[in-house]
């Protein structure tokens, strides 16, 4: 018997091109407003669509920010692709601490403090930024566990927090500069005890000078 074709979600497919000048909107707003003043008024008007049309698409604010976020930041995030995952771990946390130190850096903080009483904009960092992320980078430490560079047996979520928490203790704190020189010596210290093989230059660094 033939089964009867999958009906189509209601509501019409989204516009590719409307969909870029929505997310371009919602990004510039965020990033001249923050996260707390944006408007779902706000983005409607900025992209020339009705508040029906984005409600259509995306169910809340935190919704649309997110993807805007994303679309704007994860080119600028996103991890290289080489025959080293500790090489490719450390040259993503650079990127991530050189997109910390503008504006980026300026909405992730925002959504961690509105997140202590805000449940939407908590959500909306957690699901929409941070776990992705952490799954990204445990797919790259897998990879080098398969090619024999890391160690096996890892609790892998707890390198990752060795790696990155950090780097948000220095972009939320902002008591010493989140530079360069300091992601090289994390980066470093935390693969020190992990890897097999022999870390190359990337993963060095000179230690900071620090009290």
């Amino acid at each position: 018997m033939t089964q009867p074709a999958a009906k189509r979600p209601p509501g019409r497919p989204r516009s590719d091109s409307v969909r870029k000048v929505v997310l371009e909107a919602a990004n510039s707003l965020l990033e001249e407003v923050g996260f707390a003043k944006l408007t779902m008024e706000g983005i409607a008007a900025r992209a020339g669509v009705s508040k029906a049309t984005l409600y259509r698409w995306w169910p809340s604010k935190g919704a649309v920010a997110m993807e805007a976020f994303m679309a704007a930041t994860l080119p600028r995030i996103t991890f290289p692709q080489t025959n080293s995952a500790v090489a490719d771990v450390t040259a993503q946390m650079l990127m991530l601490a050189q997109a910390y130190r503008g504006v980026t850096g300026q909405l992730i903080r925002e959504l961690i403090g509105l997140g202590q009483s805000d449940p939407e904009a908590l959500a909306t960092f957690v699901d929409g930024y941070l776990l992705p992320r952490r799954a990204a980078t445990r797919d790259v430490l897998l990879r080098g566990v398969a090619s024999g560079e890391i160690r096996p047996g890892l609790d892998l979520e707890i390198l990752v927090d060795s790696l990155y928490a950090p780097i948000f203790h220095r972009l939320l704190l902002q008591h010493l500069p989140l530079d360069d020189a300091f992601v090289r010596r994390i980066a470093a210290l935390a693969f020190a005890s992990v890897t097999l093989s022999t870390p190359g230059p990337q993963q060095g660094g000179t230690p900071e000078n620090e009290k």
